[in-house]
């Protein structure tokens, strides 16, 4: 199976939401999960969804660095792990987590997209 998460994530890195709404399905369910004090968690229907956790990550973070150590896929599921660092704009503070990620594909599309990641770190960097 050709990667369609890297794919989505290339198209992101470079600015292109609609490029990378070309890997997502039109009813992709994704999901951030950690405290609701923290705008980025929660679940995110169809494409609207997606590109509103976009702008959400955009507007909470600067990336100063996002990696992916290791890519692998078992039958229609890809999974992900690597590390990221962020600067929340609204404190200065810096977010640092390794992360790991499960997406299930269907017809080559994202249609579930789970990330998980140090959610007390993201949370202490938020607070004032």
């Amino acid at each position: 199976m050709s990667n369609p998460v890297q794919k989505f994530f290339s198209h992101v890195f470079k600015g292109d939401i609609q490029g990378a709404l070309q890997f997502v399905h039109e009813n992709a369910v994704f999901e951030a999960q950690g405290p609701s004090d923290v705008p980025i968690y929660g679940r995110y229907n169809g494409h609207e969804g997606v590109i509103k956790f976009l702008s959400i990550l955009s507007g909470l973070f600067d990336t100063e660095d996002f990696k992916c150590f290791e890519w692998s896929d078992s039958e229609n599921y890809v999974f992900g792990y690597g590390y990221m660092q962020h600067r929340v704009k609204k404190t200065g503070k810096l977010f640092k987590s390794e992360w790991a990620l499960v997406c299930k594909i269907e017809n080559n599309l994202i249609i579930s997209y789970k990330i998980f990641e140090d959610t007390a770190a993201l949370q202490s960097a938020y607070k004032d």
